[in-house]
């Protein structure tokens, strides 16, 4: 009889364990693919900024060569925005800098005469860019994303599924979109 005991209370113990772990799994995993539904809004707000910065460009080419410095460093830093790596602390370097290359970009073509001369292009450095820019910054800048993936990495760091899900099952914590 006592045998019988012991084994039941072995099943139930490996029944109750392999349940919370089980449970663990299926919940992390379940909120971090809410976190990534979230990154789909932040990929589309940095493909607004992506063409932003390339209106930028297709206006800087037509007074500037391409390989003029400033030109450059807009293109590059297109470069790496446009990587869709896992990795996000590149891209959000590459936004950053994107914001202070572009602005220096605009304001070397504002003091072209050629610019100056040609109403169009004026009016896209002196307004219509910027104003872009700026609205594209922002609005990347307060993307649910990073606050979904800050939540969700606090939540996960501060239970014991959570420590169990990432430690034990290989739940990876969310990468926030931020510079190193």
């Amino acid at each position: 009889m006592k045998l019988k005991t012991g084994w039941a209370v072995a099943i139930m113990v490996i029944l109750i364990v392999g349940g919370v772990i089980l449970g663990a799994y299926r919940g992390w995993n379940d909120e971090r693919a809410l976190v990534n539904e979230t990154r789909a809004g932040l990929e589309s707000m940095l493909q607004t900024r992506v063409e932003s910065a390339y209106n930028v460009l297709a206006v800087a080419k037509r007074h500037v060569p391409i390989t003029d410095e400033a030109y450059q460093r807009v293109a590059q830093d297109l470069k790496a925005l446009e990587d869709k790596s896992d990795n996000l602390a590149p891209r959000a370097k590459a936004n950053e800098a994107l914001t202070a290359d572009a602005a220096a970009l605009l304001d070397k073509l504002s003091q072209l005469d050629s610019v100056k001369n040609d109403s169009r292009d004026n009016m896209y450095v002196t307004s219509y860019l910027p104003q872009m820019l700026a609205q594209s910054e922002q609005k990347t800048a307060g993307a649910a994303y990073n606050q979904a993936a800050a939540d969700f990495n606090s939540r996960m760091n501060k239970t014991f599924s959570g420590w169990l899900a990432r430690t034990l099952l290989g739940v990876k914590p969310a990468v926030e979109f931020q510079s190193p």
